[in-house]
């Protein structure tokens, strides 16, 4: 069915039923809901794109997604598909559609926010691996988008974002580490330019001191790019000059990977001789051999919140503009008891 023979069955012009149907506050509430009620009786659904072109806006939602630096390989891509269907859920539901984007580098990736914007006039974007200072919050704030950001920046300026506690998390590994006689911890981090790996280096930092336990630089190290081969050499020279180490905290999934590559080069048995902990996903979860113990969070509930938020849904019964996972850990015998 078309909007003219909606409005024919409605006795309505075109005008009142499209404007009712976008929810415009001319329309009463009372013929609004009149109007979703006989489009859902007769299985109406708008046009996305002759909406587009009467109104020159559309109500899809973009969303660039990065295939360079860490997540060159599609293996490291698990979370952002997971985000991509909490997202997907929530669309649908509201009949919005998701335009996606791939950029194989920063300047790439410029390039297709701007075609969102310029080109295809979409108003609402979803921002990824947010950077300590992102200037392309700048540039979205330059042209009025709305948008909601899965991370936060350094100064956690004033945007709307979903994120993982990621401070939460350091803390809820270093207090399971210590309560397993751990007092020799290593940490395999990323680039700390991305903000989630800065923050989980300050919570590292702050949590051995507040458990009195001395940090030790030879310990810490931040491989700037996930190439598993360059971050097994990191490892093994680590763990090689380090013998007291007894657990490494692995930022991300790769390093995890690398971890256990550079344990079996150098005989460790995991698990007995050193222990091996970090961040859960598609990798760690399915794949490593053998199973990491690992903190989990909810990815596909944080792509659903952040639509929530850019649509201004109410959650839970009240307004948000902010949404904070909590974690926690999954074990699966990769962390032993120091005795």
């Amino acid at each position: 069915m078309n909007i003219k023979e909606l409005a024919k069955k409605l006795d309505l012009s075109i005008t009142t039923v499209s404007r009712a149907l976008g929810g415009y506050p001319d329309v009463s509430d009372k013929t609004r809901e009149r109007v979703k009620r006989f489009a859902n009786k007769y299985q109406y659904s708008p046009n996305p794109y002759a909406s587009t072109l009467a109104s020159g806006k559309t109500k899809t939602v973009g969303y660039v997604l990065p295939i360079y630096g860490t997540n060159t390989s599609t293996l490291n891509q698990g979370n952002f598909f997971q985000f991509i269907a909490g997202m997907s859920d929530e669309l649908l539901s509201e009949s919005i559609q998701l335009q996606i984007l791939f950029a194989k580098s920063e300047d790439e990736e410029i390039k297709a926010y701007e075609k969102l914007i310029l080109e295809q006039k979409i108003e609402n974007i979803v921002l990824q691996n947010i950077k300590t200072n992102d200037k392309r919050i700048e540039m979205l704030k330059r042209y009025n988008i709305n948008y909601v950001a899965w991370g936060k920046t350094k100064s956690k300026s004033n945007f709307s974002w979903v994120d993982l506690d990621n401070e939460g998390a350091i803390e809820i590994i270093i207090n399971y580490l210590i309560n397993k006689n751990h007092h020799h911890i290593s940490y395999i981090n990323i680039s700390e330019k991305y903000n989630f790996a800065n923050e989980r280096k300050s919570s590292f930092l702050k949590n051995l001191k507040k458990n009195k336990i001395k940090f030790n630089k030879n310990y810490y190290t931040s491989v700037k790019l996930e190439e598993p081969e360059k971050s097994f050499e990191v490892i093994k020279k680590m763990l090689t000059k380090n013998k007291k180490i007894s657990a490494i905290i692995c930022s991300t999934e790769f390093s995890a990977l690398s971890a256990i590559k550079a344990c079996n080069y150098l005989n460790y048995e995991i698990g007995k001789d050193i222990s091996i902990i970090t961040f859960d996903g598609p990798l760690v979860r399915d794949l490593s051999s053998p199973p990491i113990t690992a903190v989990s969070f909810p990815v596909k509930e944080l792509g659903k919140r952040a639509i929530n938020i850019l649509l201004d849904k109410n959650i839970d019964g009240k307004e948000t503009r902010n949404y904070l996972a909590r974690s926690q850990i999954i074990e699966r015998g990769s962390v032993h008891k120091v005795i």
